[in-house]
Parts: C-alpha cells; sequence; structure tokens
C-alpha cells in the first residue's frame, strides 16, 4: 500500500479518542505526550511525528521496525495513526521514574550493582535488536526508560535502520555525546559497532555522573575523537574499567560485538538474565483495531489497511 492512498481528516483525531496529560519530550525527532487512551483508562505514550517530504522514508523505517520487535527490553508498540500531516506513534508508556539522563541528575552516579542492573537489560535489548538485523543508532540516556519496578526499556527507534552482516553506513548520525569515533570520518562504517560506542558512553556516564568526552561542538568532539582521552575513577572495580576500555576500543573492527560484550566478566552474576523470555510480562494495552469496530473505539470509520509491513489506521467522517 502507498502512503498516498490514505484518505485521513486532516483535524486532530486524537481528541476522540485520547486526552493529552503532558508533554514528555521534544526534539528534533517531533513530540512526545503522555495521553489516556479514555475507552480502556490506559496510559500511552504518543509520539507526535509531522510530515515532510524528506521524512517519510524514515517514519515509514521506524513504524516497520517498532511493529516487529517484540522483547521484554524494549518499549511495546500498539499502532500508528495517520492523518494527512502528521503520524502518531502510539506505543506503552513505561517511564514511571522518567529517564535514565533524569535519574542520574536526581541521584548522581549509581553504585557498580545499580549500573550492572540497568545496563544488562541494555545490553539484552541491543542484542536482540542487532541479532534481528536492527542498529538503533541513538543509544543515550535519554532513551532509555524506567520503572517503578527496576524494569527497564529502550525507546526511540526514529534513527534505527534494518543492517545485514557486512552492511556498511556513511554520514553522521546520533547524539554528540555518544558519538563514535568513525562517525566523524568520511568514511563508511558498521552502524551495530557505533551502538557499542554508545554503550560505552551510557556505562561511563551512570558510574562517574559525567560524560567520557565533553566537547560541545561538532568541530570540537572531531577533534577530541582523534585522540580519545577519558578518566576513570579508582573506585571502579578492575571489570567495568576493562570492559569500559572495550567498549571504547578506537578501531571499530577491534570493537567487541554484542554477543561479546554478555560474556564480559563483569556479567558474571547475570548469566542466567540472558536465558529469560523474551516478553517476560504482561502489558495493558489499548483495543486492537482489527478486533473492534468504529462505535467501540470512537475514532470515526476505521478502516485497517496493512502494506505487507505494518497496520495503518485510515481515519475517514
Amino acid at each position: 500500500m502507498r502512503r498516498q492512498e490514505l484518505h485521513p481528516l486532516d483535524k486532530n483525531i486524537l481528541e476522540k479518542d485520547f486526552r493529552i496529560l503532558t508533554s514528555l519530550a521534544s526534539g528534533g525527532f517531533g513530540k512526545v505526550k503522555l495521553a489516556c487512551h479514555l475507552p480502556t483508562h490506559t496510559q500511552v505514550a504518543v509520539k507526535v511525528l509531522k510530515k515532510k517530504k524528506n521524512s517519510l522514508a524514515d517514519i515509514n523505517t521506524e513504524v516497520e521496525i517498532l511493529q516487529s520487535v517484540e522483547h521484554r527490553n524494549i518499549v511495546n508498540f500498539f499502532h500508528v495513526i495517520d492523518t494527512s500531516s502528521t503520524t502518531y506513534l502510539i506505543m506503552e508508556y513505561h517511564a514511571s521514574r522518567g529517564d535514565l539522563v533524569s535519574h542520574i541528575e536526581k541521584v548522581g552516579c549509581l553504585q557498580e550493582e545499580q549500573a550492572q542492573h540497568i545496563f544488562t537489560q541494555i545490553v539484552c535489548a541491543v542484542h536482540y535488536c542487532h541479532k534481528n538485523g536492527i542498529a538503533h543508532r541513538d543509544i543515550k540516556l535519554d532513551n532509555i526508560l524506567l520503572d517503578g519496578k527496576g524494569s527497564v526499556k529502550l525507546c526511540d527507534f526514529g534513527l534505527a535502520i534494518r543492517v545485514t552482516s557486512g552492511q556498511r553506513s556513511k554520514g553522521f548520525c546520533g547524539t554528540l555525546e555518544y558519538c563514535a569515533p568513525e562517525l566523524f570520518t568520511d568514511t563508511e562504517y558498521d552502524a551495530r559497532a557505533v551502538d557499542i560506542w554508545s554503550l560505552g558512553v551510557v556505562l561511563y556516564t551512570m558510574v562517574t555522573a559525567s560524560f567520557p568526552f565533553k566537547a560541545r561542538t561538532y568541530s570540537d568532539m572531531k577533534e577530541e575523537m582523534l585522540n580519545p582521552c577519558y578518566y576513570l575513577p579508582s573506585t571502579l572495580s578492575q571489570n567495568i574499567v576493562n570492559l569500559i576500555v572495550q567498549l571504547f576500543t578506537m578501531m571499530p573492527e577491534q570493537r567487541p560485538r554484542i554477543s561479546d560484550i554478555m560474556q564480559h566478566q563483569w556479567f558474571k552474576d547475570r548469566e542466567e538474565f540472558w536465558q529469560l523470555p523474551l516478553s517476560s510480562e504482561t502489558y495493558s494495552t489499548i483495543p486492537n483495531p482489527s478486533l473492534v469496530g468504529p462505535n467501540d473505539v470512537g475514532l470515526g470509520k476505521v478502516t485497517l489497511k496493512y502494506n505487507g509491513h505494518y497496520y495503518t489506521h485510515l481515519i475517514s467522517p
């Protein structure tokens, strides 16, 4: 199904089925709102993406990837609502304790045991992505959500891409402080190796409450990446120091793969976690549009279309 075959309303159809509660985040990617799904009183996160000619392919990719993933440490995707000007991604709300950057700003650096509990779950999510041919390309504290039960979920697949073995990418992508050295060159690179470097920044920041590389501009960070230097506190264990050093391997082809990281000595007490079911909890869900009629969900006339990748609500009067 081609996108131009849609005949949606121009007005904001969210008002019919959702009540916006507050803003959760905003940026170049769009906005994320906390909303209540009125028929079920379920809180959801709504990512609001304004359509532009140069962004339609990226939106399609994000939706396709979100529709394909199912993992206990990746935010659960419900469905997409399309209008002529805006795409709304309806997702699980999993941030009762906010994101990881807010948590660290509040409590400061984490003890190793706390960091290990969180980082194990992040690594598990990234391993699932890489195993299924997905590179996230924007792993950062802001995209790691926490709840009150110690559960961690990776979110925001707006820059994610499908990758195959040996495939190379080109061009700068991601958030400056988390970017690997190869992103500042004109050469092609392995997007999964870039994710590994970003994991290093996440782990380092969790146990120090500061970024390892502190340049604020692209040109300054590019210069810093020529000879990156970072400080490791003497209070850290030898195992975590060794892991951080490996994650910050300059040559991407020598950087450990995600499966190698899972075997690191720092995770020796967490090995059973890798064996847990991919989906180990029951999610609150909103009605599946393929199972309910227009009168049930209050969306007007709803037609469910499938384009080979994901279901789309087509809204008409």
